[in-house]
Formats: C-alpha cells, structure tokens, sequence
C-alpha cells in the first residue's frame, strides 16, 4: 500500500493508458483500417516501419555493392591476365614475324641461284660503309670463320650487289656492282640471246652496251647476269631506263636502274661460288 501510495499518479496514469490502448486495439480488429482510429493506426504503423525499410535496403544495398565490388576486382584481374598473356603472344608472334621475314628474305634472294649447284651461303649484316653516301665499298660482320672467301658473290632479296674484295677472320669487305671497276656481263631477261657488258657509273648508277648493236632492247627491260663470268645466272641486275647510240664505238649504250638500293643495304645474303681469286683476277 505504501508502495501505491507513493505511486498513486503514475498508476493511474498507466491503467488509463492500458485501458485506451485496450479499446484502440479492439475498435481496430472490429471495424478495420476503414475506420478513423484504424487509418490513424495505419499511418503511426507506416511511419515507425519506414526507417525500418530504409535500414534493410540500406544493409541490402550495402551487401550487394560489396560483393559486386569483389567481383569487378575478380574481373579485373581476370582481364589483367589475358592482357598480359596476349602481351606476350603478340611478342612472340612478332618475333616469329621478324623471324620469317628474314627467312623469305634469303629464300628470295637464294631463288635467283640454280639449286642443283648447292652452292653455300651465309647471311651477314653490314657494319661499315666506305662515307661516299652509296654503298660502293662496305663490310659486312661474316669472315672466313664463317666459310666467306673472297670474290663470293653478294646478293639480297632484290638481286645483285656485288663480291667480296677482301675478308678478314670476321669480317669481309664487299664491292658494289655500282664501283666503276667493276664489270659484270648480262642478258636481256625478255631474251637471253640478248647479251651486253655493264659496269658503275660511280654515282649509285650502271651504264654499259650491247654486245649486238642490232640488239632490239626497250626501256624497261630486265637485265639479269649472263653466268659466263663470277656472277651465277639469272640474278636480278635492274631495268634499263635509258637506250643511246654510240656513232664513234657503234655500240648500243643502256643506262640502268639497279634492282638494290644502293642507298640503304642493311642485310646480305653471301654466296660461295667456287670461283677461285686467280680466275677473278684474270677477268
């Protein structure tokens, strides 16, 4: 009694309350949300879930971007692994492209000689030129260690460039059919009865004359070497640009444009004719 004495406001505060809340709630199972206290109901049940629904889309929303998260880290670093591996792949393919090049490159430049001669060959690079802006003189980084004598001929994939003049233990030193000095004999490749005699003209050019002076040649036409000298038959030598007569030698004189060019030789295929230094000599 003391106890309710003491508590006597707070208690029937309280009994007020339950009994409010008593027949709120049976008016509300009675009559339904249609009613004034029901809809009342309604909205203070709506707006205490609210927040409710906004803290689980919120958590939803939370845990979804996380594990999305993970797996644009998953796909990127899947994505970083193929880009590394098609890295590496096109590195390869490159190479093995560089690769084949150079092989098509000597099996070009190796077609121009008659394969029942076997001859040998070996690819070098050049390394030094003579400074004339042509390459009339150059070295190349093979020597006789690597079988390269001289008077071997010289070639690339675009035909004849010229022998080797001199050869040391690693390298050997190549004169260009552009040299002045140095006289090759050909045939017309449209007729090979056609025949003449050529030789540089010391500015990245050839000139020469027909053997025949009744020689039907046109500019235009595809001189490759005869094989009656050091050069082997049916190297590509260059096209004719340029027909003159010559009334104080009778000579049918051609100028020609080399099928190399003399201005930029990187690569050179070296071919082992046979041909010793005393019959180059005596030519």
């Amino acid at each position: 009694m003391k106890w309710y004495r003491e508590h006597r406001r707070a208690t029937i505060l309280g009994v007020i309350l339950l009994l409010l809340l008593s027949l709120t709630v049976a008016s509300y199972v009675n009559q339904g949300t249609n009613s004034w206290l029901g809809m009342q109901l309604e909205r203070i049940s709506a707006f205490l879930q609210e927040p409710v629904r906004d803290g689980e889309n919120l958590i939803s929303t939370t845990v979804k971007a996380i594990f999305q998260f993970k797996k644009v880290l998953a796909e990127n670093e899947a994505l970083l692994q193929e880009n590394e591996e098609l890295r590496q792949e096109l590195v390869r393919q490159s190479l093995s492209r560089t690769d084949l090049a150079e092989l098509r490159n000597l099996e070009e430049a190796l077609n121009y000689i008659n394969p029942a001669d076997n001859y040998s060959h070996v690819t070098a690079k050049v390394i030094a030129m003579d400074g004339s802006g042509w390459y009339r003189t150059f070295t190349i980084n093979a020597g006789s260690k690597h079988g390269v004598k001289r008077n071997a001929v010289v070639i690339n994939r675009d035909g004849l460039i010229g022998r080797i003049l001199d050869v040391g233990p690693e390298w050997a030193k190549v004169i260009s059919v552009i040299d002045e000095s140095n006289n090759v004999s050909f045939q017309v490749f449209r007729d090979l009865n056609l025949l003449g005699i050529l030789s540089g003209d010391g500015k990245g050019k050839l000139s020469g004359y027909m053997l025949d002076a009744d020689a039907s040649i046109t500019e235009g036409d595809v001189l490759v070497t005869s094989g009656m000298e050091l050069y082997p038959q049916g190297i590509p030598i260059g096209k004719i640009s340029k027909i003159t007569w010559d009334n104080d030698a009778l000579l049918r004189t051609v100028e020609i444009e080399p099928a190399v060019n003399f201005n930029n030789i990187q690569k050179v295929t070296v071919i082992m004719t046979g041909s010793s230094d005393t019959e180059q000599e005596e030519q």
